[in-house]
């Protein structure tokens, strides 16, 4: 006869149960071994092996089966392990349905399952015919729990005749709730790494997002001619050639710099700058070496050198023309070999650097005199890059100033000024000497010096606009300018005044000055202007 019964129900006893039941005669060395076998790792593949050894060990003769079950798939159930020398049925990766095998009823009651005798010609359970025919007697399918959630099931098969003993049953029930914690323990750790995988995706395609947004934020170029120097610096960027980037002072030839380093393969490297037309001609060799503890008068420590800072990344030699000769030997034998020698060292230090060198002196003039070292010259001129001065491409000139109003009125805590129509004539009429730089320089000082809704041109550069600018042009007389502080407190007194003492709303001193109300009251206090009673 054959028979389905819940855990309630009693296994048929035999005389000669301990026979049958190796694991009986102890129980507590089983569970203490269970737990440090089983709870001691959160690899899945790892606890279902050391569960099945546990239970071939304990148990005799039995077929151990485990099952994986989840809401997604509430009709199947998956194999994830079949531990059997007889029978290797089903397949791990199986599904199997619960309706037509003995896992149903314990996965949909939450309740142990013992089916005895097995019968191979079971109307409902077909799934455990070939277990039936091969001999084994009883199955018991155990359901695994963690917090009232059915996550699979153990199931135990006996060999026909030896029964399915009481000690057995609860020895193998304490098993399924180790297996469960571990189980769950897994899958809770596989979903903290997949969730790590997502975030590490995520994080990358921000990263690349971000750096691709830098990259266009450090050059503003509208120009053809700016264009065309930006479509050389993407090309010329993933290689590992030299770069010389030429042009007057104040181009921007250290941001292009930055340039070929972000679009390059270093651009998480380190992104290092030396000036070598600001540091004493006695120092450029350490500054750019390194030199070791004692090399001279006062080298108490060991100093690394630009070149080892840089390593991995970019080093960007500005005002290349300023090197002295004894450093040009040098540079020249870092470019070749990619190796430096400190001050007073004995050896050699080898160096991943990518050089990308500026200047704004005729380097081919230099050579003609004896100024610079021609081996040295065409090392470095393997990818030139010209940018031509601000004069030669007036198209970047509003697109520069917007940026730099943005940038400098954030700063500043304020909104960027408007700008009148004079005011960009004049600046388009200008020649630039300075170029960016000194455009730049320009704006700060004009949102410093008249923090008003409109722009205003600052006076000491009004001669030079002047000429050129139309009449009626906002340009400030420097006659009329005092000291900080007192047009500061000149500027806020007129507004509160134009306003009636009014600070807050669209008519209110704040609004007329571009800035926040808050922002206002505090350079009130600063200034110690006293705030006018409204009218």
């Amino acid at each position: 006869m054959t028979g389905l019964g819940t855990r309630a129900m009693e296994p048929p006893m035999h005389d000669h149960g301990h026979r049958y039941c190796p694991g009986h005669a102890n129980r507590e060395g089983l569970m203490d071994e269970a737990i440090g076998a089983i709870l001691s790792s959160v690899d899945l593949q790892v606890v279902l092996q050391r569960t099945a050894r546990l239970m071939r060990r304990f148990f005799g003769l039995t077929r151990l089966t485990i099952h994986r079950w989840t809401p997604e798939d509430p009709d199947h159930a998956e194999v994830l392990l079949v531990d059997d020398p007889r029978v290797q049925v089903p397949e791990v990766g199986t599904r199997v349905a619960l309706d037509l095998s003995a896992c149903g009823p314990a996965i949909r009651e939450k309740r142990t399952h013992v089916l005895e005798p097995l019968d191979p010609d079971h109307p409902r359970f077909r799934e455990e015919r070939p277990l039936a025919l091969e001999g084994y007697g009883a199955l018991v399918s155990i359901p695994l729990v963690f917090e009232d959630q059915v996550i699979g099931t153990l199931d135990v098969a006996h060999v026909r005749d030896h029964g399915l003993l009481q000690c057995c049953l609860q020895s193998a029930e304490r098993i399924a709730g180790l297996l469960a914690i571990a189980m769950h323990n897994s899958r809770m750790v596989e979903e903290v790494r997949r969730l790590n995988r997502l975030l590490e995706g995520e994080n990358a395609r921000l990263k690349a997002r971000i750096q691709e947004e830098a990259r266009h934020a450090l050059y503003v170029a509208e120009s053809p001619r700016m264009r065309q120097v930006l479509e050389q610096v993407r090309r010329v960027a993933p290689s590992r050639a030299t770069v010389l980037i030429r042009g007057e002072t104040g181009t921007g030839k250290e941001g292009l710099a930055r340039m070929v380093h972000a679009y390059s393969p270093r651009a998480r490297g380190p992104f290092v700058t030396v000036n070598l037309g600001a540091i004493p001609e006695s120092l450029i060799e350490s500054e750019l070496f390194g030199h070791e503890r004692g090399a001279f008068t006062g080298a108490s420590r060991r100093h690394p050198g630009r070149f080892v800072e840089a390593d991995g990344g970019t080093i960007f030699l500005d005002e290349i023309g300023d090197a002295p000769m004894s450093v040009q030997v040098k540079l020249l034998r870092a470019l070749q070999e990619r190796q430096v020698q400190s001050l007073g060292g004995q050896g050699t230090t080898p160096v991943d650097v990518r050089v990308v060198a500026a200047t704004n002196r005729p380097l081919e003039t230099l050579v003609e005199v004896g100024a610079f070292r021609a081996d040295l010259f065409y090392r470095l001129h393997i990818v030139p890059i010209y940018v031509p001065p601000l004069r030669e491409r007036p198209e970047d000139i509003r697109p520069l100033v917007q940026a730099f109003l943005e940038r400098h009125a954030s700063a500043m805590n304020r909104r960027p000024p408007r700008v009148p129509d004079a005011v960009w004539q004049a600046l388009e009429a200008h020649t630039w000497p300075g170029n960016v730089r000194e455009l730049e320089n320009l704006i700060e000082r004009a949102l410093i010096l008249h923090p008003g809704p409109e722009l205003v041109l600052p006076g000491p550069l009004a001669p030079g606009l002047g000429e050129a600018a139309p009449a009626g042009a906002a340009v400030a007389s420097p006659a009329s300018l005092g000291t900080w502080e007192e047009e500061a407190r000149r500027v806020l007194t007129r507004a509160l005044e134009a306003c009636g003492g009014r600070i807050h709303g669209p008519r209110g001193a704040a609004a007329m000055l571009g800035l926040k109300p808050t922002t206002l009251q505090g350079k009130l206090r600063r200034y110690g202007i006293p705030r006018p009673r409204r009218n």
